[in-house]
């Protein structure tokens, strides 16, 4: 039995043939900051939570409400399902989570699987903003080149793709460069400009270049605050 549990508050049958995309908080916590970004300037409905064995037992208020872990999200006008992993799982629970979360986007019959992450700019060759990949079933293509042959990705958007791929499912994988060493909310908004051009969005990313400072240092406490209360012990915790 699975350690991992989706908990949906909405009917299914709605979500079929949606667009899933997500992202975690690795390299320059790209992919989170670009996810954040896309549902709260679209507005999206939160639908549902995913849920571990090993929960992390912390919350906070974002502005659509109480944030839970992995929250769900869902764009009824583009048919977008967002997973919004404010935190990484624990590491022993990325298989399962990985692996739970793509079956049960195959069941929705999904359209297709975007993931967000990021590759250290240190690499960077010339003037390309980002690179790609994708799963043997994606018909799409980008205007980028591809990811280097044996350069390899580890970490949880790893194993998105690889349960993808094992699951037949078409997903293609975004990597902008980032700044390994902090917040990139400008490597995040060019992961948002490709999107906006693959699914018609239009969501603006002025804030994430006027205000990446700002983002950055926001960011940067929540991240060490976190990191600080959760390897407390429970006697020593300050929020309860």
């Amino acid at each position: 039995m699975s350690n991992v549990k989706i908990v949906i508050k909405k009917d299914l049958s709605e979500l079929k043939g949606s667009t899933f995309i997500t992202g975690f908080r690795t390299i320059g916590e790209v992919g989170y900051l670009a996810i954040r970004h896309l549902a709260l300037k679209r507005k999206m409905e939160r639908i549902g939570y995913v849920v571990t064995k090993y929960y992390r037992d912390v919350t906070f208020l974002d502005d659509y409400g109480i944030a839970t872990p992995f929250d769900i999200f869902y764009d009824k006008d583009k048919h977008l399902v967002l997973l919004l992993n404010h935190i990484l799982p624990f590491q022993r629970e990325w298989n399962d989570f990985a692996s739970e979360v793509i079956k049960w986007v195959k069941k929705l019959s999904i359209n297709n699987i975007l993931l967000v992450g990021a590759l250290d700019k240190r690499y960077k060759v010339g003037n390309e903003s980002l690179k790609w990949l994708k799963t043997s079933k994606c018909k799409l293509n980008l205007d980028y080149p591809q990811l280097d042959k044996q350069l390899l990705m580890v970490g949880p958007l790893a194993l998105f793709t690889l349960h993808s791929e094992i699951e037949d499912l078409p997903a293609l994988v975004l990597l902008p460069y980032a700044d390994r060493e902090r917040t990139d909310p400008v490597a995040a908004a060019t992961a948002i400009e490709v999107l906006n051009k693959m699914l018609s969005l239009n969501v603006s990313v002025d804030e994430l270049y006027e205000e990446a400072k700002r983002i950055e240092e926001d960011l940067q406490r929540q991240m060490e605050l976190l990191q600080k209360e959760l390897s407390r012990g429970s006697a020593d915790r300050v929020y309860m």
